[in-house]
């Protein structure tokens, strides 16, 4: 049951992926500001970034689990390797996004704050699972937090193409 679900959730991150790079190919970007295209392509990498860890960390239980490793174990290991990678990816993107609203003097979003403020949540979660202080199971919402993330930044990409192109 919990494969099925990840495997949906590994689904749904790629055609989030598929549908931003198709937003902003479409839209034939190069005629606006370059400040705003460096956003958008920000925001682009945000939503790639988010949808290709969800993939990959919906797919890693899965993995492990059909190589017959122990149910606990996998999910462990899985948690304890988002917990370490989701922090780098923050480092690694929230610098250059807030550098960016900053070049285009624009406040930066309250959904951007709360995504940073969950995502924080998770990695706390994330770590008690490891530890075993809460169920294992904390692991599904964790990797369904990528894909909300995905989705919050394919919005932020599709709104930004659409007042940009009117």
């Amino acid at each position: 049951m919990r494969t099925d679900f990840l495997l949906t959730v590994a689904e749904v991150a790629v055609a989030l992926a598929g549908f931003a790079g198709l937003v902003v190919a479409i839209s034939g970007r190069r005629d606006g500001p370059a400040d705003e295209a460096r956003l958008n392509l920000q925001l682009l990498k945000n939503v790639l970034g988010a949808s290709f860890m969800a993939a990959g960390f919906a797919l890693l239980p899965v993995a492990l689990l059909s190589m017959e490793v122990d149910a606990g174990v996998a999910w462990r290991v899985s948690a304890g390797l988002l917990a370490l990678a989701l922090p780098l990816y923050m480092l690694r993107t929230v610098p250059s996004a807030l550098a960016e609203y900053r070049s285009l003097s624009r406040p930066v979003p309250l959904s951007y704050r709360v995504n940073f403020a969950m995502a924080l949540a998770v990695i706390g979660a994330l770590g008690l699972s490891v530890v075993d202080v809460i169920p294992t199971t904390a692991y599904l919402p964790a990797v369904s937090y990528l894909v909300y993330a995905a989705a919050v930044s394919f919005v932020r990409v599709f709104l930004s193409v659409a007042r940009t192109a009117v």
